[in-house]
């Protein structure tokens, strides 16, 4: 087992709420807790950028967002815009949702451009994409990936972590750092719920986890209640 320090595990971990709601206050607390464990960034909903901007400002943690989940159906045009406007707000990262039911249908041009389309208006910052592996057959999973990576995604990401995307596997994680060879990183996402499990996945992998216990797993306690996504 792969063995890290707690400051190594927490550079390591975004620690996550998109919940709907959460309010500033709580916006606060999950950036006093960045600064707290030093987790590598906070994964917040567009609305609370501007904010944990503010919060974090004077920090290395970095500010993540995220769009077009649990569905991904809307349409191209309104995702390239929305995420021209998470980085305007100050986002240093973007983990989102393509279009499934064009992978589904095997519209993998249309699929691809999606991808593209939102890498270019990332201009050069990070972009994540949520393949959401609980809805997909492992041959859909392998085409998903091929198609995020060659569109020039920095990250694959296994989930949501909401609705139907499903929980970080060893084997979804593996797969995916196949796939991504040189060219890109893997986030694991879903269903991280204590130390174990986030060793296992960076063994396995990944390169950032996405959850929303980073400060159980870094202090072993047991959480006091469960978020519904990670």
């Amino acid at each position: 087992m792969l063995n890290l320090s707690d400051e190594e595990l927490a550079a390591k971990i975004q620690h996550t709420n998109v919940n709907p709601e959460l309010t500033p206050d709580g916006i606060k607390k999950l950036c006093d807790d960045c600064k707290h464990f030093g987790f590598n960034g906070v994964m917040i909903q567009p609305q609370w950028v501007k904010l944990a901007r503010k919060e974090l400002a004077g920090t290395n943690i970095q500010v993540a967002t995220c769009m077009s989940f649990p569905m991904g159906a809307q349409k191209t045009e309104v995702k390239v815009f929305e995420a021209e406007k998470c980085f305007e707000d100050g986002a240093d990262q973007l983990d989102w949702m393509p279009n499934v039911g064009f992978l589904k249908a095997g519209m993998y041009d249309e699929y691809q451009k999606e991808v593209a389309a939102v890498v270019d208006a990332a201009k050069g910052k990070i972009v994540k994409i949520m393949l959401e592996f609980g809805m997909l057959t492992r041959d859909e999973k392998i085409k998903a990936a091929e198609l995020s990576r060659d569109a020039g995604a920095t990250y694959l990401k296994n989930s949501s972590g909401w609705g139907k995307g499903g929980h970080a596997t060893i084997d979804d994680i593996q797969l995916l750092k196949r796939i991504a060879k040189n060219k890109c990183l893997v986030k694991a996402s879903g269903g991280i719920r204590n130390r174990q499990q986030a060793l296992s996945l960076l063994e396995a992998g990944a390169s950032l986890l996405g959850t929303s216990a980073g400060p159980q797993i870094i202090t072993g306690e047991e959480r006091e209640n469960n978020s519904i996504a990670d």
